[in-house]
């Protein structure tokens, strides 16, 4: 059990440790740290200045459908409100009480719509029980199916009740995708989130409730837990300063499973391959056709082959800056390194931050984004390429969250991670829930979330393939800058 009374200390500041402080705060504990390596608040969580965490980015995805996993359509449409009152608050702020790098002008939530394809004519069993759970919910008038003759009528009539987010223009951009071998739902009450402003909003409001953060390159540096027995008592950090806690919560992303060796076999570091292609300012045709108010985040699903294209990539709208984002999760590269303590090889982050710095995406995912944008964007061929990272995220065996109480440490290390790449949204409530767990008070989210292992047998989501499957970044060709531009 966990109580107010206690002391908490939060390794990791990205999305699952900040929900984490901020609804610890809200119940409140008085005596809550989070620690980083990362100075976020001098970087303001931006993806150029030194962040290297999935949380650290220009944009995530929001989405409301989940097919038949009602359980996170259910947290999204929970988070929704709030992220809408958070939007509202930042731009009603005068700019003296936000912190450094928010501005008023800054939309945390962006409903502009997401559209969800597939090859053929007919919609996925995903998007049936997606489809379904929108009925159910009394939100079909807010749902379009590309080339139905109804639903381009219903948008042209909403577009005329409220222009902002072009309903029609949103539909009509994709029709011809496949020589018109195509399917989609767009979805209204879905959009997407800018990440880095989010994250630094939650970080001001888990210092205005009594938060404590230390963000620095040594002194919030992760090097070892401090135990007694099976205690965990803290963690160590760079600066060679012991931090005693009560509790300990690590939410370090991507680092989760190098920091906490027993979760290798529940957890993976994967990395999604991101591409961009920057909208240069003398083009405002261009920023304007591929704004949030003409264009919306998509995604479609294919079969992934050697010639690059692959399922799960898409894109998002161009940002204030005129950058635009692509993604390639078609194949989730991992990094086997030796683990310094255990010896055991686990999948770690590689950034262009860390100590094998790369700075670009295998040829593979660089291939699949530009067939995309030839589909989708050809007026962008010209451009090309500008710009690519890989995201590390942390798989769980089954796309699962991950909170609860690390085994054999008699309830003093608990473990919030798993995002699988689908947690950001979730941000403005995921830590009430986290917090249930840490305290044992069960509800209707957090046995899904529970410590577990694959059974024999299963996939478990690809993390039995191992340092000798064929994801492991080391085996593919990287792609060069010659390879970033379209010949």
């Amino acid at each position: 059990m966990s109580d107010p009374s206690q002391s908490i200390l939060i390794v990791g500041a990205g999305a699952f440790g900040l929900s984490t402080a901020l609804f610890l705060a809200r119940k409140g504990y008085k005596d809550v740290t989070v620690i980083d390596r990362v100075p976020l608040d001098k970087s303001a969580y931006s993806p150029d200045k030194g962040c290297d965490g999935a949380s650290a980015d220009i944009n995530k995805i929001f989405r409301t459908g989940y097919g038949d996993r009602k359980v996170y359509e259910e947290l999204a449409l929970k988070a929704l409100p709030i992220w809408k009152e958070w939007t509202k608050t930042v731009q009603e702020s005068d700019i003296s009480e936000l912190p450094k790098g928010l501005s008023p002008d800054d939309e945390l939530l962006t409903l502009c719509g997401f559209m969800r394809l597939g090859k053929g004519k007919q919609i996925s069993e995903h998007q049936q029980a997606s489809m379904e759970a929108v009925i159910k919910a009394g939100r079909r008038d807010r749902v379009f199916l590309l080339k139905d003759e109804n639903d381009t009528k219903r948008a042209a009539e909403a577009d005329t009740k409220d222009p902002r987010y072009s309903r029609t223009s949103k539909l009509r951009r994709f029709n011809n995708l496949f020589d018109g071998d195509v399917h989609g739902v767009l979805d209204m009450d879905s959009g997407f989130n800018r990440a880095d402003k989010a994250c630094l909003w939650a970080w001001h409001l888990c210092r205005l409730a009594g938060v404590k953060f230390i963000l620095d390159a040594t002194a919030g540096r992760f090097e070892s837990f401090i135990y007694s027995d099976k205690l965990v008592l803290g963690v160590k950090t760079g600066d060679n300063k012991e931090h005693l806690a009560d509790k300990t919560i690590v939410a370090c992303g991507g680092w989760t499973a190098s920091i906490v060796p027993a979760a290798v076999g529940l957890l993976e570091t994967t990395a999604g391959s991101v591409c961009f292609v920057d909208l240069p300012e003398d083009r405002p045709d261009l920023r304007e056709k591929f704004g949030p108010e003409q264009f919306c985040p998509w995604s479609c699903q294919l079969s992934a082959s050697a010639e690059g294209e692959g399922h799960r990539v898409g894109g998002f709208p161009a940002d204030p800056s005129g950058r635009m984002k692509f993604g390639f999760r078609a194949v989730k590269f991992t990094n086997y390194e030796k683990h310094p303590v255990t010896g055991a090889s686990i999948s770690v982050p590689r950034t262009k931050y860390t100590h094998t710095p790369i700075d670009n995406v295998p040829k593979q995912a660089i291939g699949a984004v530009k067939n995309n944008i030839m589909w989708v964007y050809p007026e962008l061929k010209d451009i090309g390429i500008t710009g690519t990272k890989l995201c590390w995220y942390t798989d769980s065996i089954d796309n699962h969250f991950v909170a609860d109480y690390v085994p054999n440490t008699n309830d003093t290390l608990f473990i919030a991670s798993g995002g699988s790449g689908h947690g950001f949204k979730f941000l403005p409530v995921l830590g009430e829930h986290f917090v249930n767990q840490l305290e044992k008070r069960p509800d209707q989210f957090t046995p899904f979330w529970k410590w577990r292992t694959a059974k024999p047998g299963d996939y478990a989501n690809g993390l039995r393939e191992g340092e000798d499957g064929p994801r492991v970044l080391n085996k593919a060709q990287l792609a060069t800058k010659e390879d970033w531009k379209f010949t």
